[in-house]
């Protein structure tokens, strides 16, 4: 079949209007860009792209027209798309062990299983899973990659992430193929400087996440998909099918690639029915192609179809469930969930206004809120959007829609919109429709200039393609990499944590809050060991265990109250801890480790000092109790109830007083609490939202007292504390235990 170079627009009537329509789009971009018009951006917008559709009214126009590829040197080509791909390389390893900082869960779950696929582990019955089932709940292609990467380089953070930067970079030349293919040599080079620089397609590639692969395979996907449709070899139908069931290997986005390609099926019954005609044999080929690289992915669909099925059902505007739990936008006023037609429509407006307008607001996958795009392209995207909707029915502007409609669904049906990360399969469809826009300007000047624009428009791209370029540096690596949020959000704690807790060795047990110790990204930090506990204040303070290795205590901020007791109990003991990187005063964990000497000193003490505390099933305290136990302290912020359901918790005991006075004692709790000292009620406290304080004074001998202090537990987030301050002091501390006895 004879090759033709397929264009999207030939002959626009005129030079001025299609500027007068760029110019108004610069208008309406400018408005919305930095949320200063959105309604009158918009208006902009539409004015636009009726004058830019207008022209097209005037003269007819020849979509297919067969056009000569602009000549350019091969080595000047090469050395042109080198260039672009060492700018992409700078682009996704340019401080790369800093941004993004930490390793976020989702990245340190992968690493995880990459290390179960390397090491042989057999979980849920296989040791090679082509698609994982826990937290994952993905295909599993990225972990292989990412085990491969552990084999010859280590394991680390910097290794998962290695992936996504590798495929990110081979976007480049798979998209400058894709449209070289289409558009010829210089738009081509635009096109690949484009996803070389753009700031959403950087992030991407730039942390340890599936999807970078689903962008790859779309690239690979639209290009044999295309050149199938013209060129109609066996060949290119088998390679499509192949390429196609690889993707669904990938992310789950890339489950509408398939909804893609039958859009546009159904589309050539009707435009291009002799496609069906002469070539259903290659179909049928190229489907068996699919079915069989396809065959291991939906065997395990059709065999667990709640596991293939349950990640886009936890995020899904249909979930009513997750839809009351959120609350929020998802719910009506009477806090029913709304129908799942309005959350669509909504979804609608803000995925599509996330180009231009308003991006996603995740701070691991945007900067504060800013478009997708940067300033230029979100120019030439609406303009090439506007062109694509215009001649729909041209087979590959409807191919492109078919993309488009589809890989948009992983936003709009889902919750959290706009979602740059689901929706990360338009990339390149995007980029394309960029490219029209740039076609139709190149168009237009060729029209008004002749031979002289090509000069005119090679100058007009290299200064647009340097602040295109400026603009997703400066975001991305000024905005993004110095945004708080997106420190915070990448889990920056829990991996210094664990590699603190893997520096230690085996010569250390951590002890550590529960939240942090179940978590993928601290879990990944420290293998392989597994030198590390649960942390629970009657369990380990003081340390009961029997073993000859030192310990450290790892504790976010609210237990900062027990370092006296620390010190007290150690004094050998070593503090530091772990501060924000924006905010120096917010501590986000401290340590305390403790020498073994220390431990077997308070282990040999002959008194153990607490309260002795009861609990209970209920509000009431109504006996028997289900446990008691001796609790050094009462300093709890609960993870995990000590008892499910409602509870309530009686500590019994007496109190040491050295200096007679008045002493002020606080209990501190989210439910009811009160203190009675010598039978004499001191407080009571009703709790309320979050951590309610109540004080009490009393005046006390020298000696000992009794001490009942009682606390249930009605609501969720169970917290409850004991503080006092002394006579002639301002200061309030947790009581410690070196004054409380067991009764």
């Amino acid at each position: 079949m004879v090759k033709k170079k397929i264009f999207f627009v030939k002959n626009i009537n005129s030079f001025y209007p299609v500027l007068i329509s760029f110019v108004f789009v610069f208008i309406g971009q400018y408005l919305m860009y930095d949320n200063r018009n959105l309604l009158f951006g918009l208006l902009f917008f539409a004015v636009a792209v009726i004058i830019l559709l207008l022209s097209f009214f005037t003269k007819k126009i020849d979509i297919y027209s067969l056009q000569k590829d602009e000549k350019i040197n091969k080595k000047i080509e090469i050395i042109l798309l080198l260039a672009i791909i060492l700018i992409g390389i700078f682009f996704r390893v340019y401080m790369i062990k800093d941004v993004p900082a930490g390793c976020y869960r989702d990245e340190g779950q992968n690493g995880n299983e990459a290390i179960n696929i390397m090491n042989g582990v057999v979980l849920d019955g296989t040791s090679l899973p082509v698609y994982i089932e826990r937290w994952t709940q993905n295909a599993a292609m990225y972990m292989y990659f990412v085990a491969v990467s552990f084999k010859f380089f280590g394991i680390g953070v910097l290794q998962i992430r290695l992936v996504s930067i590798i495929f990110g970079i081979l976007c480049i030349p798979a998209f400058y193929f894709l449209l070289r293919y289409i558009f010829g040599v210089k738009l081509a080079l635009l096109g690949a400087f484009l996803i070389a620089v753009l700031r959403w397609h950087v992030n991407f590639s730039r942390i340890g996440f599936l999807g970078i692969l689903t962008v790859f395979f779309v690239i690979l996907c639209f290009y044999f998909a295309w050149r199938t449709y013209k060129e109609r070899k066996l060949f290119d139908f088998i390679i499509l099918g192949v390429v196609t069931a690889l993707s669904l290997y990938t992310y789950l986005a890339s489950r509408l690639i398939p909804v893609a390609f039958f859009i546009f099926l159904f589309f050539l019954l009707f435009k291009d029915f002799k496609f069906y005609k002469q070539n259903w044999k290659k179909m049928l080929i190229g489907l068996a192609a699919f079915f069989i690289v396809g065959f291991p992915l939906f065997k395990y669909a059709i065999k667990h179809p709640q596991y293939f099925t349950s990640r886009q059902s936890a995020v899904s505007i249909f979930n009513l469930e997750m839809l009351r739990e959120i609350g929020g936008r998802y719910v009506e006023k009477d806090g029913q969930p709304k129908h799942w037609t309005k959350l669509y429509i909504e979804n609608v407006w803000r995925t599509l206004m996330m180009f231009n307008w308003q991006g996603d607001g995740n701070p691991r996958h945007n900067y504060a809120l800013k478009p997708m795009l940067d300033f230029v392209t979100g120019i030439f995207f609406v303009a090439g959007f506007a062109i694509m909707l215009f001649k729909i029915f041209a087979p590959l502007n409807f191919l492109l829609f078919a993309f488009f409609i589809s890989m948009l669904q992983a936003g709009l049906l889902s919750t959290e919109s706009p979602q740059a990360y689901r929706t990360i399969g338009l990339i390149p469809i995007v980029l394309i429709l960029t490219i029209i826009g740039f076609q139709v300007l190149n168009q237009a000047i060729k029209e008004e200039f002749g031979k002289k624009s090509n000069l005119y428009f090679i100058a007009f791209l290299l200064l647009l393609s340097g602040y295109i370029g400026y603009e997703n540096y400066d975001k991305y690596f000024n905005g993004f990499a110095k945004n708080p949020g997106s420190w915070a959000e990448f889990s920056s704690d829990e991996y210094s944590m664990g590699r603190y807790v893997h520096s230690l060795g085996d010569n250390y047990i951590a002890i550590i809050d529960p939240a942090w110790m179940n978590s993928y990204t601290f879990k990944f930090a420290v293998y392989p060991y597994k030198n590390y506990v649960e942390f629970s204040p009657s369990e380990w303070i003081p340390i009961k265990a029997k073993v000859e290795k030192n310990f450290t205590y790892i504790l976010d901020d609210t237990y900062l109250p027990l370092l006296p007791v620390f010190k007290s109990m150690y004094p050998n003991g070593k503090y530091s801890d772990f501060r924000h990187k924006f905010f120096n005063s917010k501590i986000l964990y401290f340590t305390y480790e403790v020498p073994y000497e220390d431990v077997k000193k308070q282990q040999d003490k002959p008194v153990k000092n607490g309260l002795m505390g009861s609990y209970y099933n209920g509000i009431e305290w109504k006996d028997p109790p289900v446990f008691t136990r001796l609790d050094p302290f009462i300093l709890f912020n609960w993870t995990v109830d000590p008892i499910m359901g409602k509870f309530s918790v009686k500590w019994t005991g007496k109190i040491k007083i050295d200096i007679p006075g008045e002493y002020t004692f606080i209990t501190k709790s989210n439910d009811y609490s009160d203190l009675m000292i010598d039978g004499k009620v001191v407080l009571k406290n009703l709790g309320g939202s979050g951590l309610n304080a109540v004080a009490g004074k009393i005046n006390l001998t020298k000696g000992l007292h009794s001490v009942v202090l009682r606390y249930y537990e009605s609501l969720h987030y169970s917290k409850m504390q004991f503080w006092w301050r002394k006579p002639g002091t301002t200061e309030e501390e947790v009581v410690p235990s070196e004054v409380l006895l067991p009764q």
